[in-house]
């Protein structure tokens, strides 16, 4: 998470304490193939939350959406709302699919906004980094031919490879092994 840094937003962090009940607020920015704005805030409580969420999320677009200057800033701004308790999934469904200005993240049964927590939140919402993949190389054999099919191919003389030919081919092949069955 090399790419993740806070930001100072002294003044506008005061204004959105004094028009909210905001526990914590945080801002940052992650860079991802451009610049994305994130926003990290939890209420005083679940009530306050399922209250304020929309008008939170309004204030931001005037405070911060208005004024970004890069067309990808706008479109990925991510407001991460932190719950203390679970958040009913009708609520949760609304606030994660409201379209309007940013991408928004519930983040339940959250005590406090952590360093560690705006990493693992981060790496799983965004950079998905989070994500180990293993592939394992399978070992293939080396390729032999086979004689019955070779003479096959060679009696066709299948230079010229169309469909009919290759047809016949395919028959001939079919009758050879059927007879070995």
């Amino acid at each position: 998470m090399e790419s993740y840094k806070e930001l100072a937003a002294e003044n506008l962090s005061i204004q959105l304490k004094k028009d909210f009940p905001i526990k914590e607020l945080y801002f940052g920015e992650q860079f991802y193939g451009g610049v994305i704005p994130l926003i990290f805030v939890s209420f005083n409580s679940f009530n306050d939350l399922e209250n304020n969420w929309k008008d939170f999320n309004s204030q931001i677009t005037n405070d911060i959406v208005l004024d970004l200057k890069e067309e990808y800033s706008r479109w990925n701004l991510y407001v991460f709302y932190f719950s203390d308790v679970e958040v009913p999934k009708s609520l949760k469904y609304e606030i994660e699919n409201n379209k309007f200005s940013s991408r928004k993240i519930v983040i339940e049964n959250c005590k406090s906004i952590t360093n560690a927590l705006i990493k693992n939140v981060v790496s799983e919402h965004i950079t998905n980094d989070n994500i180990h993949i293993n592939v394992v190389s399978k070992q293939t054999s080396t390729f032999k031919k086979n004689a019955t099919l070779a003479k096959i191919v060679d009696k066709l003389g299948l230079k010229k490879k169309n469909d009919d030919d290759l047809q016949t081919a395919l028959n001939q092949i079919e009758n050879i092994y059927k007879d070995e069955i």
